[in-house]
């Protein structure tokens, strides 16, 4: 301190130029004759001034070009999170550092979540009025369009006996899961109606219009095997007829023919003829005489 009396009006001050530097004072000047508690006797002090300006160092400030800060920083407030810190707005909300590339979230003196190099880790829920997205060119999105009537959530979970389903659920129960189950085979359960054009399982394809198309089937369609290889109809080719009085012999003599009427008049006791006809079964579109 300099104590230059009361009715000072000129000081001689050294400075680094050749010549002396003039400090004017007032002719009234506000003075303490009251050494500083932290000063002492017989050191040499710096005094600043407009054209010898102190540096960040000299008052242990922090420079507006950068610097270096030792020790925790508040924002509006006090810092309650210590270490190397920066809180905001409240003395125990904001960032942290952990340890080598680990930088801490703080919300209320909580440990909420953590950034290091693989990403951004949350212990919390993380809730966007937005989309969530992930990948770079090409993006997945997981977005809500706010109109629904009922909260939905998309759960990952497991036990023993169900080591991983993948489910979801809205406010009134589930509604699909997929599951690993313990022998390492999925199975895939819906609880309500399944809509689709094709559903394919394997190498087997459901048509919408009911066809199956499958190894059972030959590899191909349901609709053809079953056009190939059943019968679609029956019916009676053309008719022959024999008169049987006074003749020896068996009617019908030919195979696949059946009996279709027989006829009598009132004489004797004997039948007088028979009409008989093939009975033939359409496979495809062909007829065929059943044999036998």
């Amino acid at each position: 301190y300099i104590n230059i009396g009361q009715y000072a009006y000129w000081l001689i001050a050294q400075y680094d130029y050749t010549g002396n530097a003039n400090v004017t004072l007032h002719s009234t000047p506000e003075y303490s004759s009251v050494q500083p508690g932290n000063s002492t006797s017989g050191q040499t002090y710096t005094l600043f001034n407009s054209l010898m300006k102190p540096t960040a160092g000299d008052v242990e400030a922090l420079s507006v070009n950068g610097g270096r800060l030792n020790g925790p920083l508040g924002i509006g407030t006090d810092n309650a999170l210590g270490g190397n810190s920066i809180v905001f707005g409240d003395n125990d909300t904001g960032f942290k550092w952990h340890s080598d590339g680990v930088l801490g979230i703080y919300a209320n003196n909580a440990l909420v979540g953590y950034i290091d190099n693989s990403g951004l880790h949350m212990s919390v829920d993380v809730l966007t009025n937005g989309a969530v997205r992930a990948g770079n060119a090409k993006k997945l999105s997981l977005t809500s369009n706010n109109n629904s009537t009922m909260t939905a959530t998309f759960n990952l979970w497991g036990d023993a006996n169900r080591p991983t389903v993948i489910e979801l659920d809205d406010d009134q129960g589930w509604h699909l899961y997929s599951q690993r189950n313990p022998d390492g085979s999925i199975v895939f359960t819906v609880n309500g109606d399944i809509t689709a054009n094709t559903l394919r399982a394997g190498g087997a394809i459901y048509q919408n219009n009911g066809d199956i198309f499958g190894s059972l089937w030959g590899n191909g369609w349901l609709s053809t095997w079953i056009n190939n290889n059943l019968v679609l109809d029956v019916q009676l080719g053309a008719g022959t007829s024999v008169t049987t009085w006074n003749n020896a012999g068996s009617w019908p003599n030919t195979p696949g023919y059946v009996v279709t009427s027989v006829w009598k008049d009132y004489q004797g006791e004997n039948i007088d003829g028979i009409n008989y006809a093939p009975l033939q079964k359409r496979v495809g579109s062909q007829w065929y005489t059943v044999q036998g």
